[in-house]
């Protein structure tokens, strides 16, 4: 067990407060955290001693003495990210301020045997060359699809997937052993929207929703300062949500789900579709060798087809959106993936209909945001914010 599990609930919360809102003077740390002054002298002695925090900065007078600010330790404990998606491996690692990146690197997945030797090879040679001892590493936090087993650390049957072998995958126990430091998983939806709403784009809001659409909707929720989870532990709920009866067959069995109309396999099949019945395009390309960026890139530039398929799954999304909207009300809205990241045209499209369609619209006003604060490495990020959370709240 981490020495951070053995503070007591003062120390917590104050090292939770540091992070979050330092550099901070203790009369700051004292109204916020509802401590007397000698409580908080004896909650953050050890938080000193054990350097986890400093004295960072003298602040401004307000008449009197200049206070003493306190601020993390930027240098002496790191947390390490890691974001398995279907198409790629994300790994980064960082200190206690989570957006100060020392190690960003993408890499393919394949097997799970051979992600985990890869994860685990690029992790170890990179604190050798930054001189980062395991010991100031707090633990490894991995964002993955779903569904998932948290407790045991299992990736389960995930859909989509670059192999089969991933079903029922004990992911953390293969990452702890291979490295001897201590890992979290959760699902990658889950920590982009951590990363956004205590750091990022959503700091300053308590109701925030992250959805990253790819290959698959995944969906991340927090409600009231509150991590909203499904009981299943999945973030692909919102893609399966039925908005046609009658409508195309999806990869779970159902019909007319989000994601039939909504992911960059439905859009580049869609598009591949109507070119085999007829319609004009301006690609030269065979259409075996067609991919959604293609698509995506002929929209901008004024195809027709490309232009109409992006924004009728555009449309649909926004309008599957706005339900979702109505029922949880949320105050931010991230929208992020590489849909999102590679067609301006179906995010302007996304959010016009959205903000159109949702009952509210009268009395509460929805932010959108593109992509976060930390767009490709929300996920990373969040997975290592994720480290830090948990050992606090043990």
């Amino acid at each position: 067990m981490h020495k951070l599990s053995y503070f007591n609930e003062n120390s917590k919360l104050l090292l939770s407060l540091i992070q979050k809102k330092g550099p901070i003077a203790k009369s700051e740390l004292l109204l916020i955290g509802n401590m007397t002054l000698s409580t908080l002298q004896r909650a953050i002695k050890p938080l000193i001693d054990e350097g986890l925090i400093i004295e960072s900065a003298i602040g401004e007078s307000t008449g009197g003495r200049k206070p003493t600010l306190y601020d993390i330790n930027p240098k002496d404990f790191y947390v390490i990210g890691v974001d398995i998606s279907r198409t790629y491996l994300r790994v980064v690692i960082t200190n206690l301020n989570i957006s100060n990146i020392f190690l960003e690197k993408v890499l393919p997945i394949s097997s799970p045997q051979e992600s985990v030797r890869v994860i685990c090879n690029t992790i170890t040679e990179k604190l050798n060359q930054l001189s980062i001892p395991k010991s100031m590493v707090l633990g490894i936090g991995i964002g993955t699809v779903g569904p998932l087993d948290r407790e045991k650390g299992l990736i389960l049957n995930p859909r989509n997937f670059p192999s089969n072998e991933w079903v029922n995958f004990p992911l953390k126990m293969e990452i702890e052993k291979n490295l001897n430091l201590p890992a979290f998983i959760d699902n990658g939806a889950n920590c982009a929207v951590l990363a956004e709403q205590l750091f990022g784009a959503g700091s300053s809001f308590k109701s925030v929703s992250y959805f990253n659409l790819g290959i698959g909707v995944r969906t991340g929720i927090i409600s009231s300062g509150s991590l909203i989870r499904t009981t299943t532990d999945s973030e692909d709920s919102f893609g399966h949500m039925v908005i046609d009866m009658d409508g195309d067959k999806c990869s779970c069995g159902n019909y007319g789900c989000v994601e039939c109309y909504c992911s960059i396999n439905a859009i580049k099949n869609k598009f591949i579709s109507k070119v085999k019945i007829g319609r004009n395009t301006s690609s030269s390309k065979p259409l075996d060798e067609i991919t959604y960026m293609d698509i995506c890139k002929m929209a901008e530039n004024g195809d027709e087809l490309a232009k109409e398929v992006i924004t009728n799954s555009a449309s649909v999304f926004g309008l599957a959106l706005a339900n979702y909207i109505n029922l949880l009300n949320p105050e931010l809205v991230i929208l992020s993936g590489p849909l999102i990241k590679y067609s301006p045209l179906f995010y302007s499209v996304a959010t016009a209909t959205a903000s159109k369609r949702f009952y509210l619209k009268d009395r509460s006003k929805i932010i959108f945001n593109k992509g976060g604060n930390f767009q490709d490495n929300s996920i990373a990020l969040g997975s290592a914010a994720m480290v830090f959370e948990d050992l606090l709240s043990k």
